[in-house]
């Protein structure tokens, strides 16, 4: 049975007839103001009397039921604990009864904990001890069954339980099994390699990588293999960077100590890099790729990668034109959209009221904390998202440094992150956040965006459909 999933309001037997008393007034006086119209003489009178009764009804309940009980044990034995009402609040407040439980519920003797991550040490004590018992794995679901059957355990929120797991797994002191089945004693880890970018390819190809190991020891070995197979006979990492050209690296770390296995490969896969070199004045351009590839294109607007292959550089017209290209090297594939204006034109050419997307290999910057401030309430007003951000604070020795990747990140996020890392160092800390990517609704929003913080917009950074 679920003796941990009851809770009762009540109170003095003797003082229930008052309730009664009070609960029939109301009544007839609600019949009675069904039936007297507005003009009646008596309709002063009994509105006053309506009101009267309502508010003795509430005070005679709030004087009545002042008891909670709840699940308890004493001597081995499951009870239910009595506990007065907590009946105080702030007289700026009305009475609100859901509140006055909770309120009761969270003093001394606690029965319930609505701060999970502040309690988490002894709510996991008590899980291990009553949900899991003697056994060290245990399905979820029978776990969630004798948290409602177990008197001795504390009460937790809505979707407390699962905040409980949460942070117990995150702390490394429970494992999610993945079939259904909780273990408060995590398995031995396999060695696994964490890849970041410190840089993105340069016009080689060529990208900074920083290299590090989790359940790997404190000396971890990391072996590495450029467009290859990685194995322990691979070569080894003399240190934590490695900056390559290749397609593809494959990582393996290794803990000399033998204490966690050797787990599987990480693969590390590079971006090709395609750019251009224009002639004004010949209408030429040349296209090229990094590290290596193959280049098709089209100029008629259909898909680059069944466009003409690149082998010598193309003739521009004179007017607008469009070159869509497609780069592919073993299974690696990248396209890139490239604008050029009519011949003597140096205005771009965009289109207001169509989705824009700007992307510029040399990031763009907003140098200084009022105009990263100013360019992300900017943003976040015309729901432009950006992509590729480094966001750094201070200098050095006292300098943080935030990147994020290839993934879209809105100015909400940002802001509240710039917020929280400048709250670590002085006010007058410096501020940079760059991006390579930015997508805007309207190519309007483009131009307001870049105008406002001063941003260079190039011919070739801009892409519409």
């Amino acid at each position: 049975p679920n003796k941990n999933n009851l809770l009762v309001l009540t109170g003095e037997k003797s003082l229930m007839a008052s309730v009664e008393k009070s609960a029939r007034h109301v009544y007839a006086v609600s019949k009675a103001d069904e039936e007297l119209p507005e003009t009646h003489p008596q309709r002063k009178e009994l509105d006053e009397r309506k009101a009267q009764y309502a508010q003795d009804f509430q005070s005679t309940v709030l004087n009545v039921f002042d008891k909670l009980l709840f699940p308890g044990t004493q001597q081995n034995a499951d009870i239910l604990r009595a506990k007065a009402l907590d009946s105080t609040y702030p007289s700026n407040e009305s009475y609100n009864g859901a509140k006055q439980v909770v309120k009761t519920l969270t003093a001394d003797p606690i029965k319930l904990y609505t701060q999970v991550p502040d309690n988490f040490d002894m709510l996991r004590a008590r899980a291990e001890q009553l949900l899991f018992g003697n056994s060290d794995d245990a399905r979820k679901t029978d776990l969630v069954d004798k948290l409602r059957q177990k008197t001795q355990m504390p009460w937790l929120p809505p979707n407390g339980f699962d905040l409980l797991i949460q942070e117990a797994c995150q702390r490394g002191v429970w494992e999610d099994l993945g079939n259904g089945y909780m273990t408060k004693k995590p398995r031995p880890k396999t060695t696994q390699v964490v890849i970041s970018e410190e840089s993105s390819p340069d016009d080689t190809g060529a990208v900074r990588l920083k290299i590090d190991a989790v359940n790997s020891g404190g000396t971890p070995r990391i072996h590495y293999q450029e467009d290859g197979t990685v194995s322990t006979e691979s070569p080894i990492l003399s240190e934590s960077v490695l900056t390559t050209k290749a397609l593809r690296v494959q990582f393996l770390a290794v803990d000399p100590s033998g204490k966690n296995q050797t787990g599987v490969p990480a693969t590390w896969t590079n971006r090709l890099t395609i750019r251009n070199k224009f002639d004004e004045n010949t209408r030429k351009v040349e296209l090229y790729v990094a590290p290596r590839g193959t280049i098709r294109y089209t100029t008629d607007g259909s898909e680059a990668r069944n466009g003409t292959d690149y082998s010598q550089p193309l003739t521009l017209s004179e007017g607008d034109q469009t070159v869509y290209v497609f780069a592919e090297c073993d299974g690696v594939e990248e396209k890139r959209t490239f604008q050029f204006a009519a011949k003597g034109r140096q205005e771009i050419d965009i289109k207001k009221d169509k989705p824009a997307q700007l992307f510029s290999p040399a990031p763009k910057r907003l140098d200084s904390s009022a105009k990263t401030h100013e360019g992300l309430k900017l943003a976040k007003e015309k729901g432009i998202t950006f992509e590729q951000v480094t966001l750094q604070i201070g200098s050095s020795p006292k300098v943080i440094h935030l990147s994020l990747g290839e993934m879209r990140i809105h100015a909400e996020f940002l802001e509240k992150e710039l917020a929280s890392l400048q709250s670590l160092l002085t006010p007058d800390a410096p501020v940079i956040l760059s991006f390579k990517k930015a997508y805007t609704p309207t190519g309007f929003d483009l131009e307001q965006f870049a105008k406002a913080l001063g941003i260079e917009l190039k011919i070739d950074e801009v892409i519409q459909e």
